[in-house]
Order: structure tokens, then sequence, then C-alpha cells
């Protein structure tokens, strides 16, 4: 019986590490991280609406874009998990998005504008959009806060983003230096900076990769600590989500 035993384990061992989630509830999204399963990054590539919530005005939504995840890091996504429970708390409509990390940041910048045309057009009733980009997220954001020229308005938040340059994800993408951005006059933007040497991804570089000139936007320094806490790469999402919801409630 062991033989059969094992093909089962390995069996069991592919097949939940191979999950791919369909739904996005919030009662499904756990702050614990042993508990971590991959909820929000186990599914394709795509907008994602979180559900499970009391929606009250549905004029205007809110898109989530995350950053880039290590093959090894073991709890992906969860730093998303507190600032998604609390922007429910505006009760607006919430977007996922999931995106290929190992793509080229300029394709996903591109591949995040197009979903942004098709939920337009499959929801005429929004008037305006949230688009809140975390690490390599916040570059793709910067990226289309740059290139949006539609009419319709975009907020668009960047938190703890390497807007000055990152790392090349892959053989295929060119490096880049950038020291300036210039955002659309259909934008509304905000770069969310931590104090980049006490931020894990960045302390560890010569240069602060945040530190770039901003055009037609507004910069944003977090503070050093918040609720007793250093506020650092990730935990800088909710301080932000924090703001938002202060200045909309």
């Amino acid at each position: 019986m062991r033989p059969f035993l094992i093909t089962i384990n390995v069996l069991l061992f592919f097949s939940c590490s191979d999950l791919k989630y369909n739904d996005l509830l919030l009662d499904q999204l756990s702050i614990d991280p042993s508990k971590n399963n991959g909820y929000l990054i186990n599914r394709d590539n795509g907008l994602h609406r979180l559900k499970g919530f009391n929606e009250t005005d549905s004029s205007f939504g809110i898109l989530a874009v995350h950053g880039f995840y290590p093959k090894l890091w073991k709890t992906k996504g969860l730093e998303w998990v507190a600032p998604l429970r609390e922007l429910t708390k505006l009760k607006r409509p919430i977007w996922w998005v999931k995106y290929d990390w190992f793509d080229c940041p300029d394709s996903s910048a591109q591949y995040l504008s197009k979903k942004i045309d098709d939920l337009i057009a499959k929801n005429p009733h929004l008037d305006s959009l949230w688009v809140i980009g975390h690490s390599q997220g916040g570059y793709i954001v910067s990226n289309l806060a740059e290139t949006w020229k539609k009419d319709f308005p975009l907020t668009i938040h960047a938190i703890a983003a390497p807007l000055k340059g990152m790392e090349n994800r892959s053989f295929d993408c060119d490096l880049f230096e950038k020291d300036n951005y210039s955002i659309s006059s259909k934008v509304t933007y905000t770069q969310w900076s931590t104090i980049y040497k006490q931020d894990g991804a960045f302390k560890q570089l010569d240069h602060d990769p945040q530190n770039v000139l901003i055009d037609n936007g507004n910069k944003i320094l977090l503070p050093i600590k918040w609720n007793g806490k250093r506020l650092g790469h990730n935990y800088s999402i909710e301080w932000v989500i924090d703001q938002l919801k202060r200045r909309n409630n």
C-alpha cells in the first residue's frame, strides 16, 4: 500500500500547488500568514471583482495592482489583504488586477490600459476610477498615468514604487533609467514614497529609486512609523489606504 499512498500524496501536492481560484470573496481573505494560500495570486491574469460586501455607490470603482514576487516568496499577495478589507469600507466596487509580474513592466502597463478600456466599456455607469499600484505595480500605474489620453478620469496612486529604475526581470526586457514623469492632464496622480533606508526592498541600494521629478502630480513622503510599527515596503499600502479612506468618508 505504501507506493499507492505516495502516489496519492504526490498528486495532491501538485493539484494544490496548481490550484487556481475563480471567485474573489471578502471572507476568504485571511490576514493570518499561516493561512495564506495564494488566494489573491493563484488565478488567471485579468481583472477580478471582489465580492461579499455591501456596495452603496458604484459610480466610481477601485483597481488594486500588485507588485513583483520572487519565485520562492511564500506569502504572495498577503500584503494586500488588510488594505483590500479596509477599501471595502468605502462601499465602492473593487477589482483586483492579476498580471504576469515576469513580463516587461512596459508590457504590463499596456495590458493594464487595455483592461481598463474593457472595464469602462462593460460598465458605462462608472464615471471615474482609482488605480492603486504598489512596488512594481506602482511603476506600471505611473507609466499608465503618463500615457492615458482618454477623457475618462483616472486617479492614480503609486506606493513604494521604484520609479527611477528597477532590475531587469526578464532577459527580453530593457533596463530603464528614468528621472522625470510627465503625468497626463486626464489623470490625478500621487506618488507615495517610503523612507528608502528603512524600506526592505530599497535599503541595500546606493540611491533611492523613488527619487524622481513628477510633472503635474503630487509627492507624499510617508512617516517613519504608524500605529507603533515601522512603515516599510509592504506596510506602506495600509497607511496609504487609511489616508484615502479618511479623505473619502
